[in-house]
């Protein structure tokens, strides 16, 4: 009896330490696999532009191109751009670069963003609205670059979204 009576005590004290040192550990666990979702949430989302006259609405025949990469920082709504174009192969000189929309590639639209002039261009736009941050997801945001010869613009690349690797799968 005195040895049942040592066991039960045994496995009790068994239970608290367990409960003392393996439920904190666990909790953590819980919460790690809570938030790695969320954070990745927050992981800035990338975009591409491919630039050309022939995407002009309508078409110029400029042999200039270019490409853009954007990253959108869902925490601070800030849009940043590296954008190159083959600056030779203007038909002018540049005089105004934007992001432009809402518009489908079919589509002109307005200004949403004026862009530094010069090759390459490399800052940071925003805070977008909502309503930017929309427009930019569905894929309705392009980039326009204007010379002196088509004012209208010479250059013109609409913004899509990259995938990750994970979203693909999805």
């Amino acid at each position: 009896m005195d040895r049942l009576f040592r066991t039960k005590a045994y496995l009790l004290e068994g239970n608290r330490w367990l409960a003392a040192y393996l439920a904190p550990r666990v909790l953590l666990l819980v919460i790690a696999v809570w938030a790695v979702p969320a954070l990745a949430e927050h992981q800035p989302r990338t975009f591409i532009a491919v630039i050309n006259g022939g995407q002009e609405v309508p078409p110029t025949t400029s042999d200039a191109f270019g490409v853009a990469f954007m990253t959108f920082d869902e925490a601070t709504k800030m849009l940043c751009f590296s954008i190159t174009h083959s600056g030779g192969g203007l038909q002018g000189t540049e005089t105004a670069a934007h992001f432009h929309g809402p518009a489908t590639a079919e589509h002109n639209a307005g200004i949403l963003f004026t862009l530094p002039l010069g090759n390459p261009k490399n800052d940071c736009v925003g805070p977008l609205s909502e309503e930017q941050e929309d427009f930019l997801r569905k894929g309705l945001v392009y980039i326009n670059i204007h010379s002196v010869l088509l004012p209208d613009g010479e250059l013109r690349g609409q913004v899509i979204r990259t995938r990750r690797a994970e979203e693909l799968a999805e």
